[in-house]
């Protein structure tokens, strides 16, 4: 067996394995009589039957497998031993030959990720400023309002805001298709829940009409309807307009907000609450760049099969969202609009990102010593009964099947305050202001001697291996 062991930069091992003549053909019969010896032939004892016959009943392709199997695992187990690998990817085998005259084949798995983390303190990330105008106050009332509104059946035409309660059939070349039909389908008009043009065709129909309207599916829509012309019965039993309440009396007392009696206490609540999220999302959105920087400026080395495997994952959980959904995974590409190579390039990269993201933060959480402590789980514990007015063990007690969730809680904010504390901007030295010189100190540079420059410092990065951080690695230490 002729073996080479190459350890890539991308934290990946790759063992090439060429297997041929007495040494592989000696396997093959080996694997072969494996097989030979439980195989049944009609008229024959079992393993007392012609070779040629039994030759015939055995998969010939699974006897070269099970050989080149047997080589791949001693090569493995050699490289692991010799090499002192730590294996951290689930071995896989790529074969370019396998014939009954040898097999030639590579062994590859992947070694912890390398993390080496570059500044992330002090990076001077500065929140974006909160402004709140007139119009997001009006935007507040309004949805508050409208969400106490009550839909009431009316006379006359349907028009753009109301809603119909409609029966209909879809059509597609003159046959009903799957998920083309619904009766008592309350519809809003103009709240583009249906394709482009239904909604629209539907203004001006009253209660009790029928009307044949056409419509075509877009191009990104699934792949059995995308691009079809389909025409729907719709048949309406009710029209309903939307009735908005009078900011009386009766109305602040149903909202039951503490402190709101009229419209002006209203748009001072109003203003709070519009502050308060915009503030949160600039917290974030501040957040959100001041870790990208970190993870920018670390330098990560993960291996292929590392984020293979976790696009694999999101495949897995896209597949089921999309199955719940009622669809299938074709539709899912085609209402995309993208090619499934995109997609899955698409994935591969996010995948990415997302593993730097965690293994940074991670490294950060373990270097800081941001790890939770039994004392910041019991002042937790003790913060949720004080909120509450509950005593500290029935609040213990609750929470005691979510433990590890409080714990990754606690963790996140940890390290949430910790980046925000420490994203203070280096102070800049201020510019001295340029002494008066006299005429002698203005001297030629001839007469002046040239101080050296200053000599530069440079500072040693250490790379850190990192240690196990997911739940999700296949990995184990070669025994």
């Amino acid at each position: 067996m002729e073996k080479t062991v190459v350890k890539k930069e991308n934290q990946e091992v790759v063992i090439s394995v060429k297997v041929e003549g007495e040494e592989w053909g000696k396997q093959v019969k080996k694997e072969f009589n494996k097989k030979a010896a439980n195989v049944t032939i009609r008229g024959f004892r079992k393993g007392k039957a012609p070779v040629e016959m039994v030759k015939r009943a055995v998969n010939q392709y699974e006897v070269y497998n099970d050989a080149m199997l047997f080589f791949a695992n001693e090569a493995y187990r050699t490289a692991v031993t010799e090499g002192k690998f730590y294996v951290y990817t689930e071995p896989k085998i790529n074969v370019t030959k396998i014939a009954e005259d040898a097999a030639e084949f590579e062994v590859v798995f992947g070694l912890p990720p390398v993390i080496e983390l570059g500044q992330y303190k002090n990076l001077g990330v500065e929140a974006k400023e909160v402004k709140v105008a007139a119009a997001d106050v009006k935007a507040y009332v309004d949805d508050l309002v409208k969400s106490h509104a009550i839909m009431q059946v009316k006379e006359g035409a349907a028009k753009l805001g109301d809603s119909v309660i409609i029966d209909f059939v879809g059509y597609v070349d003159g046959v009903p298709f799957d998920g083309g039909d619904a009766k008592g389908y309350e519809l809003a008009l103009g709240s583009g829940s249906f394709i482009p043009g239904f909604e629209d065709q539907l203004v001006g129909i009253k209660a009790g009409e029928s009307k044949t309207i056409t419509v075509k599916f877009p191009e990104n829509y699934v792949e059995s309807l995308k691009g079809k012309e389909a025409t729907f019965d719709v048949k309406c039993s009710d029209v309903k307009e939307k009735v908005m309440p009078t900011m009386d009396e009766d109305f602040f007392a149903e909202l039951n907000i503490n402190g709101v009696k009229d419209e002006a206490s209203l748009k001072a609540y109003a203003k709070e609450q519009v502050t308060l999220r915009k503030q949160n999302e600039a917290k974030q959105e501040q957040l959100n760049v001041i870790v990208n920087k970190a993870v920018d400026n670390a330098k990560v080395i993960l291996p292929p099969a590392m984020i293979e495997q976790e696009a694999n994952a999101m495949l897995t959980n896209i597949k089921k969202q999309v199955e719940q959904a009622g669809l299938t995974y074709a539709d899912y590409v085609s209402i995309n609009g993208l090619k499934e190579e995109e997609l899955e390039a698409q994935r591969k990269q996010e995948a990415e990102r997302n593993l730097k993201s965690m293994l940074v933060i991670e490294k950060i959480i373990v270097d800081e010593k941001l790890d939770v402590t039994e004392e910041d789980i019991k002042n937790e514990y003790q913060r949720i009964a004080d909120m509450y007015k509950m005593d500290v063990k029935s609040v213990e007690n609750a929470l005691a099947a979510n433990k590890d969730q409080l714990v990754n809680q606690l963790r996140n904010s940890k390290f949430t305050n910790f980046m925000a504390v420490n994203n203070i901007a280096p102070a800049k030295e201020e510019a001295k202001p340029a002494k008066k010189t006299t005429a002698k100190k203005a001297a030629s540079t001839e007469e002046t001697e040239a101080k050296p420059a200053a000599k530069k410092t440079t500072t040693k990065k250490t790379t850190t291996t990192a240690k196990k951080t997911t739940t999700k690695k296949a990995a184990s230490k070669a025994e």
